[in-house]
């Protein structure tokens, strides 16, 4: 397990970005058209300043009946960027990772926005990390432990995909697994 991997060898290029002028609407159709899950928000200029997510999108504008149209990022992004340097670890990003409760990090060196790196990332590179990661998360958890309805970023225990995972009955499933495995149930 090698801990000490650069998050520029993890990292994902080229990121996607939008202004603090883009709509609601228009982030939307860039995640659904490119199959991500969050966009790098720039100032006018080019500076990484904000992350917008699916999540932001849910609760910025569905959550209160607005018009995608009609609502822009700056009014909903993320008010703080937490990102990493270039020179950290995957280990170090892991932590950040936990300690922050976010799942993507982007990568900036000075003002310069590098790559995003995200726990599927990390969990691909480094499987043995996940375990460690899912080990911290209990720990800190325990007084209220994952429920499992809902999915995270995570290890398949039968397939071992690296996919969105669902803890059911005491391990992490990937759901392509949970339907085969409710179908030997019938």
């Amino acid at each position: 397990m090698n801990l000490e991997l650069s998050v520029t060898e993890a990292m994902s290029t080229p990121v996607a970005t939008v202004t603090l002028d883009t709509t609601a609407y228009d982030v939307a159709n860039i995640l659904k058209d490119k199959g991500i899950g969050c966009l790098v928000v720039l100032n006018d200029a080019g500076k990484p300043v904000s992350i917008i997510t699916e999540r932001d999108l849910a609760l910025g504008v569905a959550s209160r009946n607005l018009k995608s149209k009609e609502v822009i990022v700056e009014e909903i992004a993320s008010p703080k960027l937490i990102a990493i340097a270039p020179k950290s670890t995957i280990m170090d990003a892991a932590r950040k990772m936990d300690l922050e409760n976010v799942k993507r990090l982007p990568v900036i060196d000075g003002d310069e926005l590098l790559g995003i790196v995200t726990v599927s990332d990390i969990t691909k590179l480094s499987p043995e990390l996940f375990n460690i990661m899912v080990e911290t998360n209990e720990i800190h958890n325990s007084e209220y432990p994952y429920s499992g309805t809902e999915e995270i970023e995570g290890i398949c225990e039968i397939c071992g995909s690296t996919d969105s995972v669902n803890y059911i009955n005491g391990r992490y499933i990937c759901k392509n697994c949970t339907e085969d495995s409710e179908g030997e149930d019938e």
